[in-house]
């Protein structure tokens, strides 16, 4: 007997989910030849649908867009706690295709992962880790738009979105070192669309009580961007 949506909704967006992250698996990559040779997979899937995670990324949004005191990552907050589940896709353990592009500005590949293997492990406060090797990330974006064809194929609404991802890294829900989210949803308007981002009192002492990312950079009270890596006492 076939039942009201409302009672199957988490089983279609979990079964479609399932086909997104195989649809991004199987989106060509730069270097397939390295795979014929036993090089893992470098494209990180996780689905996340349960509530009390989603609204854990959710508030871990509203303290970065305090810290940044930009009003976009309270929009996206708001949006995740709707949600009714979340396809994040990243870059995982990703070597470079031996292409030898120069598109990173080095001649080789093993001139670029010598010559930024400080970068990236300086990078770690950052919302992402880099530099990336611009060839796999033309690869993550075709696996997350060959994840979102797939859920629009069986009309589950998405969204590609970051700050979410962001947030899903710092917490380790993902490992992966940049990501985006694929957004996924069964309402009568897709609830990732045409949403007003709000107005935010960044001085409001109900904002006090967010606690710190430990994500850089931030923004200071005074405008300015803060770079370097926190003290014990800002860390809260």
């Amino acid at each position: 007997m076939f039942q009201n949506i409302e009672e199957v909704r988490e089983e279609v967006v979990r079964n479609v989910a399932q086909l997104c992250a195989a649809a991004a698996v199987t989106a060509p990559k730069s270097g397939g030849q390295l795979f014929l040779k036993g090089k893992p997979l470098f494209i990180e899937t996780i689905f996340v649908d349960d509530k009390e995670t989603l609204r854990k990324l959710a508030a871990w949004m509203r303290a970065r867009g305090k810290e940044r005191k930009q009003a976009i990552w309270f929009r996206d907050a708001a949006a995740a706690e709707k949600l009714d589940g979340v396809l994040f896709i990243g870059l995982k353990g990703w070597y470079p295709p031996i292409y030898d592009c120069g598109a990173c500005g080095y001649a080789t590949c093993a001139e670029f992962m010598e010559a930024t293997k400080k970068l990236r492990a300086d990078s770690e406060p950052f919302e992402f880790a880099g530099p990336q090797c611009n060839l796999r990330n033309i690869d993550l974006g075709i696996a997350v738009g060959s994840a979102a064809k797939a859920a629009s194929i069986n009309n589950v609404d998405s969204r590609c979105q970051t700050r979410i991802a962001v947030a899903a890294r710092k917490l380790g829900i993902i490992q992966a070192e940049v990501a985006v989210a694929l957004s996924l949803s069964v309402t009568h308007k897709n609830i990732g669309f045409d949403v007003q981002t709000p107005a935010v009192d960044f001085s409001s002492p109900e904002l006090e009580v967010l606690p710190p990312t430990r994500t850089l950079p931030l923004k200071s009270d005074a405008g300015r961007w803060m770079h370097r890596p926190l003290s014990a006492s800002e860390e809260g």
